[in-house]
């Protein structure tokens, strides 16, 4: 029977997905305010104080089979008659799985449903900097963008929060000429991100290039006013929500390892899904560029499936990237900031390096993530080796003979 489906969030995990279901013949409907005029976001934290392009659109194009409805969406409804499977296509018997309910009044039914909400930037309020504004959305970026412009000369740039985000809009203002000063909820950056090791270089190196840190910043109530010209928050995000029959997580979207969620006919990617099955399971949304197209593609190529749910899981390594001013820091597979069973493998000038996160301590230990400083190629190898079936274990690497990149193209 022929399928409608309904892609909420017009982020790259819905736009990717629309546009590949429509390259397979598959019509869709992308429900988002701004549905046909989106950006990429992550650029928007690393170009705001240089001249270059600073985001990078993935605009897709109302087609035959492409239907845009800019406007909200505020609920789902589930028909009573589906409770088929998830994976399942609908049965001649239900049709429809459930209808989607926007802020205009009207109604949207559909038989797949895909959520692609991403997330909301958090807005605390800076008693001293009550224009402070996150990098989140093109809007908020054009308009530093033109404060920066105008502005007669060096700013003075103040940015709480030490995530990813906050430290490339500190480090790239740095870059640019600018000073700029990260207020750290503890006594480091990225605390959350990345090993101590490749934390802890980047935190030199940051500091070297000029970039200041004031530590244990318990409150915005403790920043001083009238020291910063410009002030940016990165302190975290939320996934974006819609209630299905009135259920709302508390955290995100839980998904299989086929990103389905418990409710019949609705699918979840990108930034509001949280894997909670399979070898890529995590305890929060992975939250991260690579990812959400993944998943775009994967759910594209399931849905149109004539088999329903009888495809193989999402399997992609995931991986992610952060240009902190000159520094390139990379991770793939699972890492974890606080991972032990760990080995660290430096270039010959001791600049670059790898962390190799592994499933045990043991000689046989099997390789699960990869951190990577400044060697993009090495970058690339840790992806190739991940998405292997010849996945060296921790005493190949350990072997300071052992060639990681050749290991790689085997």
């Amino acid at each position: 029977m022929a399928k409608t489906i309904v892609i909420i969030g017009a982020g790259l995990a819905g736009t990717t997905a629309a546009r590949e279901l429509s390259e397979r013949g598959q019509a869709v409907t992308l429900v988002d305010p701004a549905a046909g005029e989106t950006s990429e976001r992550p650029p928007l934290s690393k170009h705001l104080f240089d001249g270059s392009r600073y985001h990078l659109p993935f605009h897709l194009e109302a087609s035959e089979l492409i239907t845009f409805v800019r406007d909200r969406a505020t609920e789902i409804t589930l028909a009573e008659a589906a409770a088929h499977s998830q994976q399942a296509s609908p049965t001649v018997d239900t049709p429809v799985a459930g209808t989607v309910h926007l802020a205009s009044g009207e109604t949207l039914d559909f038989t797949h449903c895909i959520l692609a909400t991403g997330m909301e930037a958090n807005r605390p309020e800076i008693p001293g900097y009550p224009d402070a504004l996150p990098v989140y959305n093109l809007t908020e970026a054009e308009w530093i963008r033109k404060f920066v412009a105008e502005s007669d000369g060096p700013l003075n740039v103040g940015v709480l929060g030490s995530g990813y985000l906050g430290m490339e809009v500190a480090t790239s203002a740095v870059a640019a000429g600018h000073e700029a000063t990260v207020y750290l909820r503890g006594d480091e950056p990225l605390r959350k991100q990345l090993s101590a090791h490749v934390r802890t270089a980047l935190f030199e190196k940051h500091k070297d290039a000029g970039v200041k840190f004031v530590a244990h910043t318990s409150s915005p109530d403790d920043i001083p006013a009238d020291t910063h010209n410009l002030f940016v928050t990165s302190v975290g995000a939320r996934p974006a929500l819609i209630p299905i029959d009135g259920v709302r997580p508390a955290v995100a979207w839980e998904v299989n390892e086929k990103l389905a969620t418990s409710h019949a006919g609705v699918w979840a990617a990108g930034d509001c899904a949280l894997i909670t099955d399979g070898a890529f399971a995590l305890d929060h949304p992975w939250a991260c560029e690579p990812v959400a197209e993944s998943h775009g593609k994967y759910l594209a190529e399931l849905l149109s499936s004539d088999d329903g749910g009888t495809g193989e899981p999402w399997s992609d390594i995931p991986w992610h990237w952060s240009f902190q001013g000159p520094e390139k820091v990379f991770t793939a597979g699972l890492t974890s900031p606080d991972a032990t069973d760990t080995l660290i493998r430096h270039d010959p000038s001791g600049k670059k390096f790898q962390v190799f996160h592994f499933d045990g301590s043991a000689p046989d230990a099997q390789l699960v993530g990869v951190e990577t400083l400044n060697w993009p190629p090495l970058q690339a190898a840790a992806r190739r080796v991940l998405a292997g079936n010849n996945i060296p274990t921790r005493a190949q690497i350990e072997d300071p003979d052992f060639d990681f990149k050749a290991h790689s193209r085997l």
